[in-house]
């Protein structure tokens, strides 16, 4: 900077100096130009003034010495000239315009160029009276006079420019140093906070606007060291619970780079922390792990999906992470909860048909001792026995039915005309309802891709709770339709309803509303956990609504 500001400084001097030195000759040569008009002015007028007709004219004008004078006639031929070798004889000089302007009475002093000398002359010609007539008396001086003049106080000015030069490049010099100092130390002081160096610092020798800006750096100065040491804070708060978490944590950016992993994920996918800024390739090459990243990028959808990996089952979720182009992957070991789940789903399909096969001998010898009983004291216990075995057994069916729903994988779909389920549904269950004299109505249809019986099953358990939990007389309302993007089940009854706050778990296998008034009803308690579980295993969407005393709505969207 100091260089450059010196470089500018000394050419805009010196051009100005140049100029000022241009402009200060121009004006010594004019003044010395009209100091010259003035001495060939006077002279021509001393000349006018001493002019005799009757002397001898050739003498009079010998006298002008380094002043040119020469006699003109009205019609412009010279008459006398100081220095007659200096002109071409003949020559008229009336159209001289020195000439024509004292003609005119208005004389004024001319510089041209004289053809019969070959050089710069003034000029100035008076009008005379001669006798009867007038003769013009004109003085000359050669313009070079005048540059020798100027010549002969050239030297003093190139010397004055010469000392006004070195004075100007000595202090320009000194006040550019001067100048540029306080910014050295602010540059100084910015390649230490650059450094992290943070300390104040005084600048001497500065100025009023520089030490604003300095004081505006210090400001940022501690600001910064304190937002840097609080991120250093939080930084190692962060990497210590990364690093703790038991769960793998991956951060991608807009390319699918690895821009974070913890040591959890390191453990994982077994490689070491180099493996930062690499491709999510270099990771796993597995499918869907790297469909739901290429979507989550590109079209920023969530997912969340179980990934098999090194004899290990993690529970992946892939997210964008708020207000960023970072895509968030966890993944979460569940392998111990699946392994718990399937012993607990063996353990309770084989308690299930343990406890089958004696409750079907228990009915059985039960049924006997009715057809033999021939006390009317003991039909009442009998008849308990019968109504609790069924129980029993309905319950046992159930657990059943839904320790199948948990462990199928695979289904065989066929077209099913839900109406036609629906008709089905409503003759098996009709003792129930003529008890209850409910009203059932069924209106639409439509035909889905499913297993018979889990449609069968899926309206038997919503049909049969819409009546169950209905009032004496009421009704239950079957709707089926199709659009263009799926088909719609709903069932309506204006039963006891739902409570809010046991809406979110009636879902759940055993779970009853009112306990005593579920088993006086003769419910399971799974009928709802069933239909769950076969909504899940083809993905269908199932909705509840319900108000307590009103009634319930339960939809599925196929």
């Amino acid at each position: 900077m100091r260089k450059r500001l010196f470089i500018y400084t000394t050419v805009l001097l010196l051009a100005g100096l140049l100029c000022f030195f241009a402009v200060t000759l121009h004006i010594t040569r004019l003044n010395n130009t009209n100091i010259a008009k003035d001495m060939v002015q006077e002279t021509a007028s001393n000349y006018a003034a001493l002019y005799n007709p009757d002397a001898d004219l050739a003498a009079f004008v010998r006298t002008a010495g380094h002043t040119r004078i020469t006699i003109i006639a009205p019609d412009g031929a010279v008459l006398a000239d100081s220095r007659p070798l200096d002109f071409a004889p003949g020559t008229n000089h009336l159209d001289r315009p020195e000439v024509q302007a004292a003609l005119r009475g208005a004389p004024a002093a001319y510089m041209r160029f004289s053809e019969s000398v070959g050089v710069d002359f003034i000029y100035y010609a008076l009008q005379v009276p001669s006798g009867g007539s007038y003769v013009f008396v004109r003085a000359a001086m050669p313009v070079a006079r005048v540059d020798g003049y100027l010549m002969q106080s050239l030297p003093i000015l190139i010397a004055v420019l010469a000392v006004i030069t070195a004075l100007c490049f000595i202090f320009s010099k000194h006040i550019i140093n001067r100048i540029t100092r306080p910014f050295e130390s602010v540059e100084r002081k910015l390649r230490k906070l650059s450094a992290g160096d943070y300390s104040p610092e005084q600048i001497e020798g500065s100025y009023e606007e520089i030490d604003s800006l300095t004081q505006g750096i210090d400001e940022i100065s501690l600001a910064l060291q304190k937002g840097i040491t609080e991120l250093h804070e939080e930084t190692s708060k962060l990497s210590y619970i990364l690093d703790n978490i038991g769960d793998g944590l991956i951060v991608l950016d807009e390319t699918q780079s690895i821009s974070l992993i913890n040591s959890a994920a390191m453990s994982i996918f077994e490689v070491r922390a180099d493996i930062i800024g690499r491709n999510l390739n270099y990771l796993s090459f597995d499918g869907t792990l790297q469909s739901a990243v290429d979507q989550c990028v590109n079209q920023d959808s969530s997912a969340l999906f179980e990934l098999p990996l090194n004899g290990r089952i993690y529970l992946v979720a892939v997210k964008r992470l708020a207000d960023t182009v970072l895509t968030m992957v966890a993944l979460s070991d569940v392998t111990e909860n699946r392994e718990n789940a399937k012993r607990r789903e063996e353990f309770f399909a084989n308690a299930s048909h343990e406890l089958k096969t004696p409750l079907t001998a228990i009915k059985g010898f039960n049924e006997l001792a009715s057809i033999n009983n021939k006390d009317e004291d003991l039909s009442k216990y009998i008849g308990s026995i019968a109504r609790e075995t069924d129980r029993m057994l309905l319950l046992i069916g159930d657990m059943l039915k839904l320790s199948e729903l948990g462990t199928t994988q695979a289904i065989s779909p066929t077209e099913v005309s839900l109406a036609g389920v629906v008709s089905e549904v409503t003759e098996a269950l009709s003792p129930m309802i003529s008890e209850k004299e409910i009203i059932v109505e069924a209106a639409g249809d439509a035909v889905i891709s499913a297993e018979h019986e889990h449609v069968y099953e899926l309206l038997k358990n919503l049909i049969e709770n819409a009546v169950r939990y209905n009032n004496h007389g009421g009704r239950v309302t079957v709707s089926m339709e199709s659009d263009n993007k799926g088909s719609y089940l709903f069932v309506y009854d204006n039963g006891i309803g739902i409570s809010p706050e046991d809406q979110s778990r009636i879902f759940e296998r055993f779970y009853r509303v009112e306990k005593s008034r579920s088993q006086k009803s003769g419910g399971t308690g799974l009928g709802l956990s069933i239909i769950k579980h076969i909504c899940a295993l083809y993905n269908w969407n199932l909705t509840l609504k319900s108000k307590l005393g009103v009634g319930t709505e339960i939809s599925v969207e196929f």
